[in-house]
């Protein structure tokens, strides 16, 4: 139930936001613009997942960079795993889709609590950090996967939050999607993009 609030929630908030400006975009690396249009990106999305699946959406959450779509969480099969990256795909303003969603059938309760708890203890690493502009990343604990996605603006800073996510014990590993304030793919809106695992838009798993 918990889930279907989040996808409400962000239904609401990209509305209210077409309008509005937010402090907390204002100190982001990305314009106001771009943060609505990812929170509309993420909200579509979850609505085209609860269309397939109510099951689907449960399994699985995103994460969405300036059209740069992060998707993570456990499935049960291949089959499911290929339908989170079509319906990633389906969304036009969606540039990117590295899906990192893993298929196996042995998460439960008791690893979700912990993934809520080593998501907040980063969060609040980052926070503590000055050096560290911690609005720009987004943290995402999947199966006990940190997976980090944002802007740094520089490498420095980069490495500082990989430290902070590698200090943390119970993580299983830490994987870095992060892309540098300069980027070029920033400039060029994904056009040649591809998803991580060699998927075209449209194209399989």
């Amino acid at each position: 139930m918990n889930r279907f609030r989040q996808a409400f929630t962000l239904i609401l908030t990209a509305t209210l936001l077409a309008g509005c400006v937010g402090v907390q975009f204002n100190a982001q690396e990305r314009s106001l613009p771009s943060a609505v249009g990812d929170l509309r990106i993420q909200a579509t999305f979850n609505a085209r997942l609860i269309g397939e699946s109510t099951t689907l959406f449960a399994k699985v959450d995103s994460t969405v960079t300036e059209g740069r779509m992060h998707v993570t969480g456990t499935v049960p099969t291949v089959e499911d795993r290929q339908k989170v990256t079509r319906i990633a795909w389906s969304i036009p303003s969606v540039t990117q889709v590295i899906n990192d969603v893993e298929v196996t059938s042995s998460a439960g309760i008791v690893d979700e609590a912990k993934d809520r708890w080593i998501t907040a203890r980063l969060r609040s690493l980052l926070i503590a950090d000055g050096s560290i502009r911690d609005s720009n990343y987004a943290i995402d604990t999947s199966n006990g996967t940190i997976y980090l996605n944002g802007i740094a603006q520089d490498e420095a800073e980069r490495n500082r939050v990989l430290r902070h996510a590698g200090s943390i014990g119970e993580a299983r590993k830490v994987v870095d999607h992060v892309i540098m304030k300069d980027d070029p793919r920033r400039q060029e809106g994904g056009s040649a993009a591809m998803a991580r695992d060699g998927t075209a838009p449209g194209a399989g798993p």
